[in-house]
């Protein structure tokens, strides 16, 4: 993999269009989603929640990523993110493509987002915990 990283990396040396950001704060991180036009997250697998969807969400950011487990467990496909087959360069490529072209889509997605990434809010989750200590004492 890191191979691969680096042969990518000398393909696209020069390239205005890829930043090499290296590591930044999580102010930053959030600003570049909030201003980015779609969050895509094309894993191939090996995520076991999609907290990085969620982020996409919180952030009102349509959101584009591969159908796997993981991912499944909070994206739920066509109502608050669009999910690809992973590995399916070509559907990954039309979903980016379809949200970009139609703003009645992409700001459907963010609405249901942002209400998606809610559910799993601090808040919100603190309380279903207080729910379910109290429904046991």
């Amino acid at each position: 993999m890191v191979l691969r990283l680096r042969s990518f990396r000398a393909r696209v040396a020069g390239d205005v269009r890829v930043q090499w950001l290296g590591r930044i704060s999580d102010e930053e991180r959030t600003a570049r989603i909030r201003g980015a036009d779609v969050f895509c997250a094309p894993s191939l697998r090996g995520e076991s929640f999609g907290v990085v969807l969620l982020e996409g969400m919180a952030c009102d950011t349509p959101v584009v990523a591969s159908e796997i487990p993981g991912y499944t467990k909070v994206a739920r496909g066509g109502s608050d993110a669009l999910l690809v087959p992973p590995g399916d360069a070509a559907a990954l490529g039309a979903a980016i493509t379809k949200v970009l072209a139609d703003p009645v889509l992409a700001d459907r997605l963010v609405v249901a987002g942002r209400e998606r990434a809610e559910e799993f809010s601090m808040r919100r989750l603190a309380n279903r915990y207080l729910e379910a200590y109290s429904s046991v004492i």
